[in-house]
């Protein structure tokens, strides 16, 4: 399989059939002696006195004189035949240690070669062992080479691997490099639009304080207040809000149209202003216009109590006030695409835009409605003279001092029985609140809220359905609530006194359950009126009452659903 032993062992083969054939005689030998070619070793037999013969092969004539030594007879057939056989074994002996050191370090090589120049014989023990003392050391050589080449791969291919790691990390170093390049481009193009931004708001904040006293010098201009009681929303952060959500979009054929109409309703007058505050959302939300059929269950809930008609532009004014567009004939949808939906399915609408949105469009709302409150004047959808939003103020306090009055207002609502206790549950499993005390409105549930705001020694005025006398006989036991307990007068008792009169206190408690109790809440919080109790519940260590759910709850769809 090698072919330079192959080689040598070819040669060397053919140099030894040379050396049987090929003589050469010694100085001692007699002149003119030849030993032809095609003669037989045989005839140095008969040669007398023959001696030692010397050729070119150390091997041969050594191993000639130890048979001549060991008394074998030159030129016999033993002789010739331990003599041949001793050469062949001598010679693939010399051609495997050839093989072996040609393929050994050049150093070794050039050792053997070496001794061979000096006369050595190969295969001799002098050559042997002078072999032997030089091979170790050559070995040792041999393995040092072989791990230093060994180490030296590694290292060139270590060396090849470091250098496409480092090709591939100046790489990433340099398109780092045009990324913070790049980030710090739009950091300062961020930033100059962040400081565009910041003059325009300013500029805007100018103008609206600009606008703003201006529109203070309107004598007919006034902060909010209903019934001689200000909100506490202040007038910078109405106006703000006013400038926000007051803007209307234009209202054509161009775009579907959600219209409110029909008589039938869903649920009673807490559903329904929820459904009319739902429809408000939605079209925003879907950016489709409103609609509202001047005889319909929206204008028959809101005119009772706001937007009273009592002047020639009253449909102009309602019109901007919700962003909306007033039918008052079937004719006159002619050319418009509408969108049909009956109370029920706005009662389940619910929004997806983010909490903190939805609440301040809530608000918006709310607020446009007490800015429009009725004060006895002007006519319902049916042409009624309405009443005054402030008949159940005045019926306990009296208008000079309904501005002043310090009160709280307890809404009873029990929700026809067992339907009140499941939908209070269901709620106690989303806020925390007691399953419950809000329905039962004990006294000890009612002292705990009142006692800590001082509201003890003031007026509590209790608001009903009617359903429950129980609970109010039970407050009026009680000795310390009962002498604070108030009612309204019958001939002053209807929705809109109560309502008012509710979202004016001081302090309100309330039944989350109820549709009515959560406009009366909302309302509250768009006027700017904080102290609502309504998820109340034991805590667990101490046994005192405590509010679990803040004032965001009322609006939040995750505890309220679709009353949110």
């Amino acid at each position: 399989s090698n072919p330079i032993a192959a080689i040598v062992l070819l040669a060397m083969a053919a140099s030894t059939a040379l050396r049987f054939h090929s003589w050469y005689t010694a100085d001692t030998r007699p002149s003119g002696w030849e030993y032809s070619s095609s003669e037989s070793r045989r005839k140095l037999k008969h040669l007398p006195d023959i001696a030692t013969p010397h050729t070119s092969n150390g091997l041969y004539d050594q191993i000639w004189r130890d048979l001549k030594r060991r008394g074998k007879e030159p030129g016999t057939k033993s002789f010739d035949a331990v003599l041949r056989n001793r050469i062949s074994k001598q010679e693939y002996a010399l051609i495997d240690e050839l093989s072996r050191f040609h393929q050994s370090e050049s150093s070794l090589d050039r050792t053997w070669q070496g001794l061979v120049k000096a006369g050595k014989s190969p295969g001799t023990p002098p050559f042997e062992r002078l072999l032997e003392r030089k091979e170790p050391r050559r070995e040792v050589v041999r393995n040092e080479n072989k791990n230093w080449g060994e180490a030296t791969l590694k290292a060139k291919k270590s060396l090849a691997e470091a250098q496409i790691k480092f090709e591939e990390a100046a790489k990433n170093l340099k398109d780092a490099e045009q990324s913070i390049a790049q980030m710090m481009e739009q950091s300062q193009e961020s930033h100059d639009a962040k400081r565009q931004l910041e003059v325009m708001e300013e500029t805007l904040e100018t103008a609206a304080e600009i606008e703003l006293q201006e529109l203070l010098k309107d004598d007919d201009y006034q902060p909010l207040a209903i019934c001689d009681r200000n909100a506490d929303v202040g007038t910078v952060e109405d106006f703000a809000t006013m400038q926000k959500y007051a803007q209307c979009p234009d209202i054509t054929k161009d775009k579907p149209i959600l219209l409110l109409e029909g008589t039938k309703v869903h649920g009673r007058t807490g559903n329904n202003l929820l459904e009319f505050l739902h429809a408000i959302q939605e079209a925003r939300d879907m950016d489709i216009s409103l609609g509202v059929m001047r005889q319909s269950w929206a204008m028959n809930v809101l005119l009772k109590m706001w937007m009273a008609i009592d002047s020639d532009d009253w449909q102009a004014h309602f019109e901007r006030t919700f962003c909306v567009k007033i039918f008052n004939h079937v004719k006159e949808l002619e050319g418009w695409n509408v969108v049909d939906q009956d109370t029920k399915e706005l009662f389940w609408y619910k929004s997806e835009i983010p909490l903190e949105d939805y609440v301040a469009r809530q608000e918006y709302s709310l607020r446009a409605l007490f800015r429009n409150y009725n004060t006895g004047e002007g006519k319902d959808a049916s042409g009624v003279p309405v009443q005054d939003m402030c008949s159940g103020i005045n019926a306990i306090f009296g208008e000079d001092h309904r501005s002043s009055a310090m009160y709280s207002v307890i809404h009873s609502r029990s929700l026809e029985g067992e339907p009140g206790y499941r939908m209070l549950r269901i709620l106690s499993k989303r806020s925390g609140c007691d399953r419950a005390a809000a329905l039962e409105m004990k006294p000890d549930y009612i002292k705990a809220i009142l006692k800590p705001l001082g509201m003890m020694k003031h007026p509590i005025v209790f608001i009903t359905d009617g359903q429950n006398p129980v609970i109010l006989e039970r407050l009026l036991s009680d000795p310390d609530l009962g002498p604070m307990i108030r009612t309204v007068p019958e001939e002053a008792c209807w929705i809109g006194g109560d309502l008012t009169l509710a979202i004016m206190s001081n302090a309100f408690i309330g039944n989350p359950a109820s549709t009515f109790t959560g406009f009366i809440a909302k309302s509250r919080l768009a006027l700017g009126f904080g102290h609502n109790y309504l998820f109340r519940a034991r805590d667990k260590d101490s046994g005192e009452w405590k509010t679990v759910c803040g004032d965001h709850c009322i609006f939040d769809k995750s505890i309220m659903n679709v009353m949110s």
